[in-house]
């Protein structure tokens, strides 16, 4: 993998993305945060899952957004400047490329259903999920991608559910 260029601190994009749920989680929501070695086998083949479909975003992603400094450092002749152009229309950086967007609210919505069958018993937070484990599991530079992110790509619908 190619190495991230952020432009934030990934320790305060971790904290912001692993506490900011709290706030606004639908009722009924699990909020247990799980590791990976104590959940179940349905959670650890949907995290191999998303592990593949993430570092396939992260190629693309990463890719994407090398192109775009290339573009800009040509455009204004500073590496510098190239990288605040870049950031000022996109803050998230590499995080804001549509793959990888997809992937976090695919897998964030696919641990929610896992989660209504699994129960606060076995579930586990879906940022836990997505971000936690792959801290745990040693995934440095595909963490360093999440925590990009300024808030979770995943709304409510009317009835309060993540959608």
């Amino acid at each position: 993998m190619a190495p991230l260029i952020t432009l934030y601190s990934n320790d305060l994009g971790t904290r912001r993305l692993l506490t900011q749920p709290r706030y606004v989680a639908p009722a009924g929501d699990i909020r247990v945060a799980r590791g990976r070695d104590e959940a179940s086998a349905t959670y650890q083949a949907l995290f191999g899952a998303y592990l593949t479909d993430l570092r396939h975003a992260f190629d693309i992603a990463t890719s994407w957004w090398a192109g775009i400094i290339a573009s800009e450092e040509e455009r204004h002749g500073s590496r510098e400047r190239a990288l605040e152009e870049a950031f000022n229309d996109r803050v998230a950086g590499a995080a804001s490329n549509p793959h990888v967007v997809w992937v976090v609210r695919r897998y964030w919505l696919k641990c929610v259903t896992v989660n209504v069958t699994a129960g606060e018993a076995e579930g586990v937070a879906a940022e836990t999920f997505l971000l936690q484990w792959l801290i745990d599991a040693g995934e440095t530079e595909l963490a360093k991608l999440i925590a990009c992110m300024p808030y979770w790509p995943i709304g409510q619908d009317e009835n309060g559910a993540w959608c």
